[in-house]
């Protein structure tokens, strides 16, 4: 059965070390960074959905990167503005983009990609930067990342959820089942620009090595398993007896 938590592909690399970490996964709290990042990720969206679709964004674009443009958010007392690193970040990333199109040369481009992720019996929500499929019907997929603090491509949970759900939504869609799957990191504020390959065959042996974390989620029977990922941006962290008590920094 579904539990009670609401799932998504973006906290998986702290539900799925600690289960226990779930009630305090509380809702989204906007800020700087991540207003920040909404604007370079809008930006770069309009720029290649007019770049590879023929759509005219100009004039959005224009107000996006106006330095002096003020960028609102839901809270009318946060603003950001375009400044030098959202102008090396977003095209940093599209000038990847082109590279990957000209190097593997797919036969479909998605881009801000919203899908449904079944991962053991749930259902979760998930929106790809950009995922490609590529002649021999194997599947790439990019993640833009605008932060400074580095992140990992190599066993990415967030990364290999949006794997498993592509290929679920290709089969279902095309019934074309993809062998392999390239998996990439954007993060050119810290030269942090890396593709992984994995295969079908190692996609579902990463799905399968969650199966006992995900019963305990169904099944109520949360477990504390504190570590330095899992913890780092976890809610609970500051008032956590089990981290403090095994000296998880």
């Amino acid at each position: 059965m579904p539990n009670k938590y609401k799932l998504s592909p973006s906290a998986s690399e702290r539900f799925l070390v600690c289960s226990a970490s779930l009630p305090y996964n509380v809702d989204f709290i906007e800020n700087e960074a991540t207003l920040k990042g909404n604007l370079q990720h809008e930006a770069a969206f309009l720029r290649l959905d007019q770049l590879f679709n023929n759509a005219d964004h100009t004039k959005r674009i224009e107000l996006l990167t106006d330095y002096k443009h003020e960028f609102l958010g839901k809270n009318p007392n946060l603003m950001v503005k375009w400044d030098l690193d959202c102008e090396k970040t977003v095209n940093n990333y599209i000038t990847y983009i082109k590279k990957i199109v000209y190097e593997y040369a797919p036969k479909k481009i998605l881009f801000e990609h919203r899908m449904k992720i079944a991962f053991y019996d749930n259902r979760m929500n998930g929106i790809i930067d950009c995922a490609m499929v590529l002649p021999n019907d194997d599947l790439f997929i990019v993640d833009l990342k605008t932060g400074r603090v580095k992140v990992d491509t190599t066993d990415n949970n967030q990364m290999l959820l949006y794997a498993s759900g592509l290929i679920q939504q290709m089969y279902d869609k095309e019934k074309s089942l993809s062998k392999n799957v390239i998996i990439s990191i954007c993060q050119s504020l810290v030269n942090n620009t890396k593709a992984v390959k994995y295969s079908l065959d190692q996609v579902v042996k990463w799905y399968r090595s969650h199966a006992e974390k995900m019963e305990e989620i169904n099944s109520g029977k949360l477990r504390f398993n504190p570590t330095t990922k899992a913890c780092k941006y976890c809610q609970h962290r500051a008032e956590c007896d089990e981290r403090i008590r095994k000296g998880v920094i």
